[in-house]
């Protein structure tokens, strides 16, 4: 490993760019047959090959390449999930934030602009089949060719209207729709869409993913107090949120949780200010050399299974 960073940067960014990298290359064939077999077998031994791609290509080739950059285009949701680790029922109700497409192109081309590749592009709520400017987005995304892949993440509970399906159709070597599958919750019978939508977009040849199944972690959201830095360094080697690095209201978090704590001021803002910032491209290397951001620090994290999406009152 080259020692100009940390071993955190390596896991984070290095590590996680050949995983995605990896991840995009398997979906590819399997989903559009493009590309070669990769065989699962020998999926550790050319992992480590994708590593030292991405070594080379940020030491000496210069390059930035992001693993994975959600988009929250919508705080409205069709669902009020008890145990949203998006906190999206507590920020709906008093910073309810929904983008639109001026200011989505604002922040996706200041963000592009300062990366050289976005391997995945997550377009996310809320459930953000409820944006209506959704499809507008997806076009301007797909069509730039720093994006590798682009998926929506929906609950099932929605159907895609025409606009949204014409702009699947368009774009369906480089879109698919990840289906959350909560069908195990009785609650949500007469909510979930599953078969109606599938048929829709198999009919459409639109590409679509849909686990079988689905845990979920109870959530205690935020502690009023800091933890001691070793359980948040602990905290964060652990949390599968670090991943999800996302983008609301021109400022990037760590994750869906930390957004929502930001935006309810739980907690001191070390968000990147991406529109505001002087080099965003610097900013985005310090934010992957990071051991832990402030979100951490307040973070309660349980380990507790419950049903997915466990509706508040029952709603």
């Amino acid at each position: 490993m080259n020692n100009t960073h940390s071993e955190t940067f390596y896991n984070r960014y290095i590590v996680e760019n050949a995983k995605q990298h990896l991840g995009i290359d398997m979906m590819r064939f399997l989903m559009f047959k493009e590309g070669k077999f990769i065989n699962p077998m020998k999926k550790n031994e050319i992992l480590q090959q994708y590593i030292k791609e991405e070594l080379d290509n940020f030491y000496n080739k210069k390059l930035l390449n992001i693993p994975e950059i959600e988009f929250c285009i919508t705080t409205k949701c069709t669902l009020q999930c008890k145990d949203c680790c998006a906190l999206i029922p507590q920020l709906d109700k008093t910073k309810r934030s929904e983008m639109n497409f001026s200011d989505f192109k604002l922040y996706f081309d200041k963000f592009s602009a300062a990366v050289d590749t976005i391997r995945l592009l997550v377009m996310i709520g809320g459930e953000p089949l409820m944006n209506p400017e959704l499809p507008q987005m997806l076009e301007y995304a797909a069509e730039n060719n720093k994006i590798d892949f682009i998926k929506i993440i929906t609950n099932g509970t929605m159907l895609p209207n025409s606009n949204l399906l014409n702009t699947l159709k368009k774009y369906n070597k480089k879109i698919y729709l990840y289906i959350s599958n909560y069908s195990c919750n009785p609650e949500l019978k007469n909510l979930i869409k599953h078969e109606k939508l599938l048929e829709l977009l198999d009919e459409n040849q639109i590409k679509h993913q849909k686990v079988d199944e689905w845990v979920w972690l109870e959530e205690h959201g935020f502690s009023k107090a800091a933890f001691p830095e070793n359980i948040t360094k602990d905290k964060f080697k652990n949390c599968f949120r670090t991943k999800c690095t996302q983008i609301i209201n021109g400022k990037l978090d760590i994750c869906s949780k930390a957004t929502a704590g930001r935006e309810l001021n739980m907690f001191e803002d070390d968000s990147i200010d991406i529109i505001n910032t002087t080099n965003l491209r610097n900013d985005l290397i310090e934010f992957y050399s990071k051991e832990y951001l402030k979100a951490c620090e307040y973070c309660i994290l349980c380990d507790t299974k419950v049903s997915p999406a466990l509706q508040i009152n029952n709603k």
